[in-house]
């Protein structure tokens, strides 16, 4: 009686032992959000920043970046349309090309978009996409112009430069 209990404890013990672990659920994407304006370092607010991808038939990029000491303001957002979903580099270009690639940027009384230095000068890398978590990766840099200047005034530019990984919202 002991001889088979010991058996049957062992082989019970041995096909546990053996027995592949269930599948664990995916790891959600860490939320990395980075920004500068000009060379200098900006807190992002990870709260209230958005990426999405629309699914319609013109997919559209959109990166809305919220300052972490202005949470109510605008922040950097950033369209890229005719997006395919996929890895790559997308540069802004003009709306009269057939594409909306463009950045614009609000913070207290600036406003300042990539179409008002005349060249629209920008690009946004991604890097890696996950469809099925929908998450992505990637890199932008902007400059972007003063659209009002105070009379007398010469309008600003500014460098906004940074980088994303988070996952995104489908619209």
């Amino acid at each position: 009686m002991r001889l088979r209990f010991f058996l049957l404890t062992l082989s019970l013990g041995a096909s546990l032992a053996f027995t592949p672990a269930p599948p664990s659920r995916p790891v959600a994407a860490r939320t990395e959000l980075k920004l500068t304006l000009n060379g200098q370092p900006v807190a992002v607010d990870t709260a209230f920043s958005r990426l999405e991808v629309s699914t319609g038939v013109n997919k559209v990029l959109s990166i809305n970046l919220v300052r972490a000491d202005s949470p109510d303001d605008q922040g950097l957002t950033i369209l890229i349309d005719q997006f395919p979903l996929t890895t790559g580099q997308y540069k802004f270009k003009e709306i009269l090309s057939g594409h909306v690639r463009d950045a614009s940027y609000r913070h207290g009384t600036t406003t300042a978009y990539s179409n008002a230095c005349g060249l629209n000068d920008g690009v946004v890398q991604v890097l890696a996409i996950d469809a099925q978590r929908h998450t992505i990766r990637g890199t932008f840099r902007a400059t972007l112009c003063e659209a009002e200047a105070r009379p007398g005034t010469k309008r600003r530019r500014f460098l906004l430069e940074g980088s994303f990984q988070s996952a995104y919202s489908v619209q």
